[in-house]
């Protein structure tokens, strides 16, 4: 797995290279759940919806394979949010149709219109809000610290520490703010965590949920995650982070369309039994009442 550190001067152009392909790769694996020939949707199915797709009968999504949230084998879509988008083309009577990429080619390649939408544990700020439609809020997204036991937990904690994040996450620029070169971005959650195991660094700052689901298997036995705790240096912990269905920009219709099937997979309790098959808590899904 190729990493690539970057530091303060050349941020705005990191290229993290991994088995020879570059990280703004779009189209590494595309699939249509309905597994090619005749289409899976019912001729007499009736959507939530009326939207304009990409592909007229589908739904092209962009994804990053990013276990609990996003898994793919063969042509099969799962994972929690991979349920969700195939529940999302279900009530729009389209045909699922995705594409694996990076997180770098999945945010370029939707600002370039070459997806309808991504769902793989984004997070929201306002930058991605002026790039794309945003979905209702899905569940929270906390910050996770990985080590080899430790109980680190705060900034002071990881002073002086070896570093390691994926590459796509909102608090990406204040980690280098607050810990400069001692940060080194990996092209995924499973390469920080191999490198704790590994010894070539500290600690992993992850998704706290993708995380928890993963530190059970057997091969990682011996690292610990804790919850960074709230600090001025780093505004990401302070306020709350809400992942989201990033949709193409100008594409309201899809977004509302998204939004009803959301709510549906909230509602029904779909998106509380896939938490819950996962190992993770459904306390975090999103409600408006709080």
């Amino acid at each position: 797995m190729g990493i690539t550190p970057r530091t303060k001067n050349n941020r705005s152009r990191l290229l993290a290279v991994g088995s020879g392909l570059a990280a703004f790769t779009l189209m590494l694996t595309g699939c249509s759940a309905g597994g090619g020939g005749a289409s899976s949707v019912a001729d007499d199915c009736e959507p939530v919806a009326e939207v304009e797709t990409m592909t007229e009968g589908k739904l092209t999504a962009l994804v990053v394979e990013h276990p609990p949230f996003i898994t793919t084998e063969g042509n099969t879509l799962s994972g929690v949010e991979g349920e969700l988008l195939n529940h999302i083309a279900a009530q729009l009577c389209l045909e699922m149709d995705y594409q694996v990429t990076s997180f770098a080619g999945a945010i370029e390649g939707l600002q370039n219109n070459r997806a309808d939408l991504s769902s793989s544990n984004w997070t929201v700020n306002d930058e991605r809000r002026d790039l794309f439609e945003v979905s209702e809020p899905m569940y929270q997204s906390t910050m996770g610290i990985v080590t080899k036991g430790e109980d680190w937990n705060t900034v002071e904690d990881l002073a002086d520490k070896k570093i390691g994040t994926p590459q796509g996450y909102l608090w990406n620029e204040q980690l280098y703010d607050v810990f400069g070169d001692n940060v080194t971005e990996y092209q995924s959650d499973v390469a920080v965590i191999d490198d704790i195991k590994a010894g070539r660094i500290d600690v992993g700052i992850v998704n706290n949920h993708a995380n928890s689901w993963r530190l059970t298997q057997d091969q990682y036995s011996e690292l610990s995650l804790t919850t960074m705790e709230p600090s001025d240096q780093l505004p990401h912990t302070q306020q709350e982070a809400l992942a989201v269905v990033l949709v193409e920009k100008g594409n309201v219709e899809l977004k509302d369309g998204v939004n009803i099937a959301l709510t549906d997979f909230i509602d029904s309790g779909e998106f509380q039994s896939q938490f819950e098959a996962y190992g993770l808590d459904p306390q975090w899904i999103y409600s408006p009442e709080g």
